[in-house]
């Protein structure tokens, strides 16, 4: 009798212990604990799909934000700076929205595509309490100068965005979002 409650223990212990893992791997995921900014990806298969890109874009928009803000009364200018993949429940729907906007325009530069160049553009984006796109800034090349025009122009076109929601009492937006340009998965 004591050998098999010698063997059973383990078993049980292992069993329980099993059980609590799985149900944990459902709850939380534990592949990717940290939420990245990377949320825009473009992969293109059919290079008779693709759209010529528009004018050459400037890679610092001349209205820089934070060349602006010594210009603006610091007490009046009320900032709030996110990631676009961020999961704060504040700014989730307006995000949504935003990301929306863009998905609906962005394309991958025919150019890029015939040249086989991939990467990720990094940017910055100012929004007005308006929706007004005050600034534009490239944060990180994606190494080719192609892909960070079509970031830029791309951001530019989707413009005017929604207005902020009277709820986050911001008189301005910066929202940080990298553009994922992938020829295969």
């Amino acid at each position: 009798m004591d050998s098999i409650k010698i063997f059973l223990w383990p078993v049980i212990i292992s069993i329980v212990g099993h059980a609590l893992l799985i149900w944990a791997g459902s709850v939380i995921d534990l592949r990717n604990p940290a939420r990245t900014a990377e949320i825009f990806n473009v992969k293109m298969t059919d290079p008779d799909e693709i759209a010529q890109p528009g004018q050459k874009e400037a890679l610092r928009s001349e209205n820089d934000p934070d060349e602006r803000a010594s210009d603006d009364n610091d007490d009046a200018v009320r900032e709030d700076t996110v990631n676009l993949g961020n999961a704060d429940v504040k700014y989730a729907r307006y995000l949504s929205q935003f990301k929306k906007k863009i998905s609906r325009i962005w394309m991958y530069p025919a150019d890029a595509f015939q040249r086989r160049e991939e990467g990720v553009a990094v940017v910055k984006i100012s929004v007005e309490a308006d929706g007004s796109l005050t600034g534009l800034l490239l944060l990180s090349s994606s190494g080719s100068e192609r892909l960070d025009q079509s970031t830029l122009a791309t951001v530019r076109e989707a413009a005017p965005f929604y207005p902020l929601p009277e709820a986050y009492r911001l008189t301005r937006l910066h929202i940080i979002a990298s553009f994922r340009y992938r020829l295969t998965d």
